[in-house]
């Protein structure tokens, strides 16, 4: 029998040293934790917006200056093929780079009236708040609540956490992926497996869940009552693959013709890991000041972190955990130039779980005023049209 979400967030997983909740009942749920979580998010969501509009100025309408600070880069693309679909000439059919679900979201929720700009937001920053809960319900059933409240926190004052905020991908993808974890967690197979394929149809890695569900499954193999469900589960993460790759075929007749264009514009194409660090070594070298920091020591500091998570990862946690890290790190880092790690570390769940079991005051302290001003800082920066990953 099908449990619900919320079922699913307080069932103890068998096998595994993990804290036994409550019976679930709606009355057993930790509304305070999450309502506390979710006004965080609100509040850190509300500052963005705020240094945003502060650095606006004396513009007539603040409404359009939103939408102007929080739709650039790859923001307008999305909107273009939610609005238009994707190309098959000209300079517009190299956005067969991006995935199909988000503009699809988009365009649906645009269908109630919203502008498109508006709906992109809307999902975005929806689904932060959606992937804040999961995150703290997946580190709850791995250790203690303080620990899960400290992982959802610092997920929200990430320096990158402005990327919850605007127009792109990352709070809608958050949302399912850790949705997929939290569901394996308790051994809902399909359930698991139907997020990592939504995943998987909105960001290439959604693919690092197909071997966390694996091993997840391997992990559980002497429990299981469903084989078939279980390796279901696996194998749907490469359909939403599959769904984009079929859109290849459709406009452009080619299934990985987005493999050409991804080589030709955004430089991304399999390389050791040693090429893109020695690029981004390269770049605190001899680019721009702001450069320096967002293509140069950001970018290192970000392929550091995604190594050292996966080590921890497998030191520390599942070893399902430290398989998704595992991929998701060859995934971001297998390229001759480092670009946007540090947006992509929002999706390293890992991360947080191991950043939430730091005991020491001092420390997450620290921590959380580094991450918040880096996050006012790269906000600000992003807002007024710089790169910021």
């Amino acid at each position: 029998m099908m449990r619900s979400l919320p079922e699913a967030a307080v069932l103890p997983l068998p096998g595994y040293p993990t804290r036994r909740p409550p019976p679930a009942t709606l009355g057993a749920l930790p509304w305070g934790p999450w309502l506390s979580l979710v006004a965080l998010a609100l509040l850190v969501k509300l500052a963005i917006a705020a240094v945003g509009l502060a650095i606006v100025g004396t513009a007539p309408d603040p409404v359009t200056a939103l939408a102007s600070q929080w739709i650039h880069w790859d923001a307008p693309h999305y909107l273009s093929i939610a609005e238009f679909g994707y190309a098959r000439s000209g300079d517009l059919r190299n956005l067969i780079a991006f995935f199909p679900l988000y503009p699809a979201l988009i365009q649906a929720l645009a269908l109630s009236g919203l502008p498109l700009w508006v709906a992109a937001i809307v999902l975005n920053n929806v689904g932060g708040l959606l992937a804040t809960i999961l995150l703290y319900e997946i580190a709850r059933s791995e250790g203690s609540d303080p620990a899960a409240f400290r992982a959802a926190v610092l997920f929200n004052v990430f320096p990158t956490g402005y990327f919850l905020f605007n127009g792109y991908t990352e709070g809608v993808f958050g949302a399912f992926a850790f949705g997929a974890v939290l569901a394996a967690r308790r051994e809902r197979w399909l359930l698991a497996g139907a997020l990592g394929g939504l995943a998987a149809a909105t960001r290439l890695t959604g693919l690092a869940l197909v071997p966390f569900l694996a091993v997840e499954v391997w992990m559980a193999r002497r429990r299981l009552r469903r084989v078939g469900e279980a390796v279901l589960a696996v194998l749907l993460p490469a359909g939403g693959l599959l769904v984009y790759l079929a859109v290849n075929w459709l406009v452009l007749g080619d299934a990985l013709a987005f493999v050409q264009v991804q080589r030709d514009h955004w430089y991304h194409r399999l390389s050791a890991p040693w090429v893109g660090l020695s690029e981004a070594i390269r770049g605190i070298a001899w680019r721009a000041p702001w450069e320096k920091i967002t293509v140069g020591a950001s970018e290192l500091i970000g392929g550091v972190t995604v190594y050292v998570t996966t080590a921890f990862a497998a030191l520390r946690l599942r070893p399902a955990d430290a398989a998704y890290a595992a991929v998701l790190t060859v995934l971001t880092t297998f390229l001759p130039f480092w670009l946007s790690i540090p947006r992509y570390l929002l999706a390293m769940f890992p991360l947080f779980l191991l950043l939430g079991r730091i005991r020491s005051l001092a420390v997450q302290v620290a921590l959380t005023a580094v991450f918040l001003t880096s996050l006012l800082v790269f906000s600000v920066a992003f807002a007024r049209g710089f790169w910021a990953f």
